[in-house]
């Protein structure tokens, strides 16, 4: 595959980034200090049914990581076949993701398996995504490829819609995981599952996968050589318009709930994925206006990062603190949780900058 620098998937990797550790948290010092319209804070949380914008930042963090799987692994393919260093490159991600993941939940350091969830954050279902679309590409048949997402959502969605309904407690998935934690941990992860209520992880694998592939195929339309850049981007707008459409034609039947990964969420959550990365393709590879992009890309070059540091924020939202009680005293109490975002969020900033500047050093 040529390499080909697309500008767009940083910035929309930076941007779901930017969602979640900054304009999300700026809404909440918004509210916190003058209430806002319930509409509006609506639009960030997640609910059982329906769709938010908040709901969109974990299938986009997993679509985008779908998207650089053809840049990570085609090249470590031998003779066009994924042999050792392939397996090896794709297996030790796979562990380093997982790890962070369960560090991120906060518990490993207990070396308490009981207290230890294995499976429970985004970082492992990234894991979990990107290591069915590396046994995809191990294919080498291009229809196997195209036809796997359909087949993957198509099982998934048969057993969802025929072994149980779409409650929070009655769906196949959460009641699959519930019967699965105790007899990994048998106490803790169940008391954390029960913790947050209606979640499946192990049960949505095959979704994780789906939405993998997906950013995957973003990526082949993207840098698809024998396709003019106006003909690569109509291919991704149908495709995301036919997605969304599809999405909302089958809610009625199949409701679009987040927290299993229903056909009508994902389609959805997919639909939009790829009409956004088109509107962005459009602007930044296409008509080349980058300029004000600055932070967005630091958050899309940092997205790892970020996120740890979003998983961590009481570290940075401490440091906001500090600060808060003099924008109380000088602008009066409803300045104090503007205060600490404010802070907060300058420091994230800075320690990103100092993060990708010390590993283009080493790089260099």
């Amino acid at each position: 595959m040529k390499s080909e620098r697309l500008y767009s998937l940083d910035l929309l990797r930076g941007l779901d980034m930017l969602l979640l550790a900054v304009i999300g948290p700026l809404f909440a010092a918004i509210n916190a200090a003058t209430p806002l319209p319930a509409c509006v804070m609506g639009q960030f949380r997640h609910n059982w049914g329906g769709f938010t914008l908040w709901d969109l930042i974990m299938p986009l963090f997993i679509f985008m990581c779908g998207a650089a799987v053809p840049f990570a692994l085609e090249k470590r393919k031998t003779d066009g076949h994924a042999g050792l260093v392939y397996w090896r490159h794709v297996l030790a991600r796979v562990a380093v993701l997982w790890v962070l993941g369960m560090v991120a939940q906060g518990r490993l350091l207990s070396l308490d398996i009981l207290r230890i969830n294995p499976f429970n954050n985004t970082l492992q279902a990234i894991a979990a995504g990107y290591l069915v679309a590396a046994a995809v590409l191990a294919v080498p048949s291009r229809h196997f490829r195209r036809a796997a997402p359909f087949v993957l959502a198509l099982g998934y969605t048969a057993i969802l819609h025929f072994c149980g309904d779409y409650t929070m407690d009655g769906n196949a998935a959460t009641r699959f995981e519930r019967w699965l934690l105790p007899l990994i941990t048998p106490e803790g992860s169940q008391a954390l599952a029960l913790a947050d209520p209606g979640y499946s992880w192990w049960a949505t694998i095959p979704m994780f996968g789906v939405m993998t592939l997906c950013g995957m195929e973003a990526t082949g339309i993207l840098t698809d050589a024998a396709a003019s850049p106006m003909k690569r981007l109509a291919r991704l707008a149908a495709v995301g318009a036919a997605l969304l459409a599809f999405g909302w034609a089958v809610s009625p039947w199949i409701p679009a709930i987040k927290h299993i990964y229903t056909l009508s969420f994902t389609a959805q959550a997919m639909g939009w994925c790829l009409l956004l990365l088109a509107a962005l393709y459009l602007v930044v590879d296409v008509f080349r206006l980058r300029k004000g992009t600055g932070l967005i890309l630091l958050f899309g070059q940092t997205s790892l990062m970020a996120y740890m540091c979003h998983e961590f924020k009481s570290v940075f939202r401490a440091f906001g603190q500090m600060f808060a009680p003099g924008a109380a005293h000088l602008f009066g109490p409803s300045a104090e949780p503007l205060a600490v975002w404010l802070a907060a969020s300058a420091l994230l900033v800075a320690f990103l900058a100092l993060w990708r500047d010390r590993r283009r050093g080493e790089r260099s």
